[in-house]
């Protein structure tokens, strides 16, 4: 899904996209693809399928409580970032579990990190941001290769009465500034990243 605003897009993928959970396991061929990739990458699957053991570093994601993203929705995700580019819109991507590893343990980021991050890469100088979930602690990692923030947000389920915790997100031109009440942690995040690509467009005209 992708938001119709004319200067900010929204674009939320959806990465359970390829999974176990709420799939038919009779009929569907998103839970075969899921059953496919959990037996390739976990040997722990399907007697112990959410544990980890004996998996090293990014293997570990490889758990029946994760998921991925699939090839429609990669070609989608593409599309929609181009017609964000040609439009000079920012955008920010929105998704359950993580995409940059180091901005949560590894056993919660997507099946397929590696090919949707490959893919918001490209797309430098038009993605301000990254937001997920998943983790339910806070992370933060920008990409050094991009320069895109990558940011995990504290899940109101885990902070105890009376604490409630929730955010708001302002978008500026040059900043976004994140309003974190309750266990979520404020930030102001600069856009330098996309100014560049705007002062080499400039430069190059």
């Amino acid at each position: 899904h992708d938001s119709p605003c004319k200067t900010v897009k929204f674009v939320v993928l959806d990465s359970y996209d390829i999974a176990l959970m709420k799939r038919c396991p009779d009929t569907s061929v998103k839970h075969q693809k899921a059953c496919d990739i959990l037996q390739k990458n976990n040997p722990n699957f399907p007697d112990d399928e959410n544990s980890p053991q004996g998996l090293e570093g990014m293997q570990k994601r490889f758990v029946a409580f994760n998921g991925g993203i699939d090839e429609p929705q990669l070609e989608w995700l593409r599309e929609t970032l181009e017609a964000a580019k040609r439009e000079k819109q920012k955008v920010i991507i929105m998704s359950h579990q993580p995409i940059l590893p180091n901005t949560s343990s590894p056993i919660c980021l997507m099946w397929n990190y590696d090919e949707v991050l490959e893919i918001l890469r490209e797309y430098k100088c038009t993605i301000a941001a990254s937001f997920s979930g998943h983790a339910h602690k806070c992370g933060y990692v920008r990409d050094e290769e991009s320069g895109i923030h990558f940011r995990v947000f504290a899940a109101a389920l885990e902070s105890k009465d009376p604490v409630k915790t929730y955010g708001f997100v302002d978008v500026h031109d040059d900043r976004l500034e994140i309003r974190g009440e309750g266990d979520l942690a404020s930030a102001v995040y600069d856009l330098d990243h996309m100014a560049s690509c705007k002062s080499t467009d400039i430069h190059n005209a």
